[in-house]
């Protein structure tokens, strides 16, 4: 373990660009190994070549993983999260909401704010604490 941090020190590490990466060489290998093309070669290049676009960006993540420039890095990753923030916070979202077993999830037809209520109830009559409106939902 001290020599991994030993190596690691000074380098970048991982950060969400790396992780979206890594995810994406991940989904690539997954679905071209699960697509049949018709090449003419031996299944060994076939494979090989199957596996090389997946790779790219595997690759690409290992760089920036143990690269020294640690700034310029970090700029990437602002510039990732700057583009892609808004989406990633919306799957994170209803990702938890697809988690919580006890709760369901209306948006406020004036304000469009989330209001969380209680499952099994029926239809109730919700009021949303930010603007007030009153509307009717089955839970």
């Amino acid at each position: 373990m001290q020599r991994l941090r030993a190596f690691m020190q000074g380098r970048y590490g991982v950060d969400q660009l790396s992780m979206a990466l890594i995810l994406l060489g991940c989904l690539i290998t997954l679905v071209l190994s699960l697509l049949r093309f018709p090449f003419f070669w031996t299944d060994f290049y076939r494979y090989r070549l199957q596996q090389l676009p997946g790779a790219v960006p595997l690759l690409i993540a290992a760089w920036r993983v143990l690269s020294r420039n640690v700034e310029k890095r970090r700029q990437e990753n602002e510039r990732f999260l700057k583009a892609f923030g808004p989406f990633l916070e919306t799957c994170k979202t209803r990702f938890a909401h697809w988690q919580d077993h006890d709760h369901r999830y209306f948006a406020c037809p004036t304000c469009k704010r989330t209001l969380r209520v209680p499952k099994n109830r029926g239809k109730i009559e919700i009021t949303c604490p930010h603007c007030g409106t009153k509307f009717k939902r089955r839970t």
